[in-house]
């Protein structure tokens, strides 16, 4: 019995030695966050808009009188210069014997689309066909809302792409902006002039438009992810592997990045993923945002 008692007392100790007394070192796991410099920068908000490619100048082609058409003069796609006929119209009251009537062109340009065909009977002022001229300009026309609209001014910055040509990004400046909204959907026409290299753009093409509503130049930024989701009031900023939680006042959120005014500077590391994870004065393994 006594044996039995002295081995599973020396049983127990080994196992206590094992498990570490009082004092015994233990280790702590070091946490990991990713991290990203604050640089000055240029910070900017763009609205992603949809819209259509106009000529320069385009304008509609109509009957003066009632009657028939007899004739089209110019197809579609053809280069017409201003006062060319483009339709041929005949009154067609009963015991009169009228000649054709031409509807002439209203400006130079490509015959977009006729709208008419041969043997219809057409009004006064009804379209016959459109007329479209454009060279080294464009026009695109895109709706925005009423949030946006105070931060639009004449002169903005746009770029525009096309899904045919992928790959090329054209230019353009805000150089009309509606004075009224559509009380239907509540947003403004704003017309775009774009630099059209090449004559690549055609009227009637779809094109995505991204116009620059907000611009701050030189500014401290940092990426939207170095800051909490539950306020843009707080970052994490890690000095020599040790966190620091700051209090920062923010500017422009922009797409990207995001204005910080005051409490951090160009040059400081913050830190973006894993910054949830980390409290203040804490040690920490680094690595940079994006690796």
């Amino acid at each position: 019995m006594r044996k039995f008692a002295a081995i599973s007392l020396a049983s127990m100790l080994i196992l206590a030695a094992g498990c570490g007394g009082p004092g015994a070192e233990k280790k702590k796991h070091t946490q990991t966050v990713a991290v990203v410099t604050a640089e000055r920068t240029t910070v900017t908000r763009t609205a992603r808009l949809l819209g259509t490619v106009q000529g320069e100048k385009q304008a509609m082609a109509m009957s003066r009188i009632m009657g028939k058409v007899t004739r089209i003069a110019r197809s579609e796609g053809a280069w017409v210069n201003e006062d060319d006929p483009i339709a041929y119209v005949v009154n067609d009251v009963p015991g009169m014997d009228y000649k054709p009537g031409p509807v002439r062109a209203p400006i130079s340009g490509v015959v977009g689309k006729v709208y008419v065909e041969v043997g219809q009977t057409i009004a006064p002022t009804m379209p016959v066909a459109s007329v479209t001229s454009y060279s080294r300009r464009v026009r695109i026309r895109v709706s925005v809302s009423d949030h946006d609209l105070r931060f639009v001014t004449r002169g903005a910055e746009a770029t525009v792409t096309v899904s045919a040509l992928p790959d090329t990004v054209f230019t353009g400046r805000v150089t009309k902006v509606a004075p009224v909204l559509d009380p239907m959907n509540r947003t403004a026409t704003v017309e775009i002039t774009v630099e059209n290299k090449g004559r690549k753009l055609v009227p009637g093409m779809a094109c995505s438009v991204n116009l620059v509503l907000e611009r701050h130049d030189d500014v401290v930024a940092v990426p939207a992810s170095a800051l909490f989701t539950n306020g843009f009031d707080k970052i994490v900023v890690v000095d020599n592997g040790t966190t620091r939680f700051r209090e920062i006042e923010t500017g422009l959120t922009g797409n990207e990045l995001v204005e910080v005014v005051s409490g951090l500077a160009a040059g400081e590391s913050v830190a973006t993923t894993g910054k949830e994870r980390v409290k203040d004065n804490e040690q920490v393994r680094t690595i940079e945002a994006g690796r």
